[in-house]
């Protein structure tokens, strides 16, 4: 099976050729066997968790496992978290831009919710546990991930943490009055990721939060925004929640 280009196949080919220029050749053939070998093996997927696995959840396998050949595996694993990262990074400057707009982060809760049961429900092979979403508030458990079965199941879970990383970096700090916080993962080992959407003087329970909050005197003094939803559309679409997933 021919896989699309992403930006994971796009970085471990610079890194090759920058620092492996004599084996650059042999280890893209080696990462395009291996990617083309794991899409072959998860062909019966369903068209929802696909998405997430050709795009980050199988080409990042394929550039870990491929990466050891040259280098340490711990150098491996921190060399895809940085492509990761870098792709964080990346968002979280054009999603804090978005944000500027005057009242625009208070659609951010909705559109987690709403993004959540399409891109991250079963049907991709994720099991959310709606715990509260509604009136500024969203609160998700997720029991099951594809990202955390896939890689334990290829025997490399400590990668997934990599793309758990990917969504403190993109959503810390976006706005003063959105708060992300995350006290535990299932990439970390634990038994859930908790996702919560609270007010600012609100915070987590202690088991893997991931709060965005939402400031209760601001959403007073603002009044909803007329275009909310055009705006509402269009931040549904530019979010890449989890894993720039």
């Amino acid at each position: 099976m021919k896989a699309k280009e992403t930006y994971l196949s796009r970085d471990f080919q610079e890194t090759v050729a920058l620092r492996f220029p004599a084996q650059a050749k042999e280890l893209n053939t080696a990462f395009d066997m291996r990617l083309s070998a794991l899409l072959a093996e998860n062909a019966g997927a369903s068209k929802e968790k696909q998405y997430h696995l050709k795009r980050q959840i199988l080409p990042g396998i394929a550039a870990y496992e491929t990466l050891q050949r040259v280098m340490p595996k711990e150098e491996a694993l921190q060399t895809v978290h940085g492509y990761v990262e870098r792709l964080a990074r990346t968002s979280h400057k054009q999603l804090a831009a978005l944000l500027h707009i005057p009242g625009l982060y208070r659609l951010v809760p909705g559109v987690f919710v709403k993004s959540t049961r399409s891109v991250f429900g079963p049907a991709a092979g994720f099991a959310p546990k709606e715990l509260q979403t509604g009136n500024g508030v969203w609160r998700v458990d997720m029991m099951k991930c594809p990202y955390h079965d896939t890689c334990t199941e290829y025997g490399c879970p400590e990668l997934c943490r990599s793309f758990c990383d990917s969504d403190d970096i993109s959503y810390t700090g976006l706005h003063p009055k959105l708060i992300w916080e995350r006290s535990m993962t299932l990439g970390c080992g634990n038994d859930r990721c908790s996702s919560d959407c609270v007010p600012i003087p609100m915070r987590f329970r202690p088991v893997c939060k991931a709060t965005l909050s939402l400031g209760k005197q601001f959403r007073r003094q603002n009044p909803p925004l007329p275009f909310c939803s055009v705006i509402f559309f269009c931040l549904q679409w530019c979010f890449p929640f989890w894993g720039l997933r």
